[in-house]
């Protein structure tokens, strides 16, 4: 699937390593996967691209690309773009820094914009809020390889995601084998929601439930709401268009099992522990989590999960909670280790 318009909007020339040139522009992709959504969201998405520092010098090298997915934010009405910088370090700066000390190859950086009106797309196919899943997997990568110089298959291509992004990216690697070769995800985003309750999200889904206001700013309803309209999606239920995973009986909130079961077809502690084979066409897949993060134990659930279908992986847990600390490790150990098994032929 091609993706049709193309507009760089905001370019960054800097000069570094003797007189070559990195860059870092913003561009806006038109994506058919995104039409139509009922939540109103424009299918033309912006997305950040760094190209290293001998794109422009070499003008017959091709390159790997590591698509980097961000975590839950707020609403795209309320927040600007953050999508230039990666745990809030520029990107340009970042790359052109670790690529001079050798740390990681070159490469082409992609990373997209995944908010929407609720905050969090969740990297989803939705029929309400639009097939994210498509977008990232089809044609956001169609588009990088038809409009830039890219190694164009999976062993060159990586991809990495935190929070949401961590979540998401295991669920893409899980549903969508032979696109990516290196999966790292970052602190993966509320798993195993079937076996791990939340109980402080039982008196938020009664607030939204009986508001009966899809427009609420009200703190974490909007972030339930892209859960909702993500995993459990209902054109034909307004005002919210999705059925949620709770229900209000009298002063009582009671679990949604058949909505549950919806939830559980995103879910990669469920997806896996029917089959991970999937995962076995990946070069390499890491995971990592904080010991204080509150999703810590459906983290280790899933390595469990892997290990007992002998699905190789590397999975890492540090001192910190969730995000903590984000941009050491993408520096340190993140992109490192994905950089190792690019082919860059």
């Amino acid at each position: 699937m091609k993706t049709v318009t193309f507009l760089f909007l905001i370019s960054f020339a800097h000069l570094v390593f003797g007189g070559e040139t990195s860059r870092l522009s913003e561009v806006l992709i038109h994506s058919r996967s995104l039409e139509g959504n009922l939540l109103g969201d424009p299918a033309k998405r912006h997305v950040a691209v760094y190209l290293p520092p001998s794109y422009y010098v070499d003008h017959e090298r091709r390159y790997p690309v590591v698509y980097v997915l961000h975590g839950n934010r707020r609403p795209a009405s309320k927040a600007p773009r953050n999508i230039l910088g990666i745990f809030g370090e520029p990107t340009l700066d970042l790359m052109d820094a670790l690529i001079a000390e050798g740390r990681v190859k070159e490469m082409i950086v992609v990373q997209p914009d995944g908010r929407h009106r609720y905050g969090g797309c969740q990297y989803a196919n939705s029929s309400v809020s639009g097939n994210w899943a498509d977008f990232v997997v089809k044609d956001l990568v169609t588009y990088i390889d038809d409009n830039f110089r890219t190694l164009p298959k999976p062993e060159s291509r990586g991809l990495i995601g935190s929070s949401m992004g961590g979540r998401g990216v295991l669920d893409l690697a899980l549903k969508f084998p032979g696109v990516y070769g290196t999966v790292y995800a970052m602190f993966p985003g509320q798993m195993g929601f079937q076996r791990f309750d939340r109980d402080n999200d039982a008196e938020a889904w009664r607030k939204l439930i009986l508001a009966e206001d899809p427009n609420t700013s009200e703190r974490g309803l909007p972030r339930l709401l892209g859960f909702a309209v993500a995993f459990s999606p209902n054109p034909d239920s307004p005002p919210y268009f999705a059925d949620f995973p709770m229900r209000v009986n009298g002063k009582t909130m009671e679990f949604n099992k058949e909505v549950q079961q919806q939830w559980a077809k995103f879910d990669p502690v469920e997806i896996a522990a029917k089959s991970a084979d999937s995962l076995l066409e990946l070069k390499a897949l890491y995971f990592d989590c904080g010991t204080s993060d509150q999703g810590l134990e459906a983290v280790r659930l899933f390595s469990s999960i892997l290990k007992k279908q002998n699905i190789p992986h590397e999975y890492d847990e540090y001192d910190g909670g969730h995000g903590d600390p984000g941009a050491v490790r993408f520096r340190s150990r993140v992109l490192p280790s994905v950089s190792v098994h690019l082919a860059v032929k």
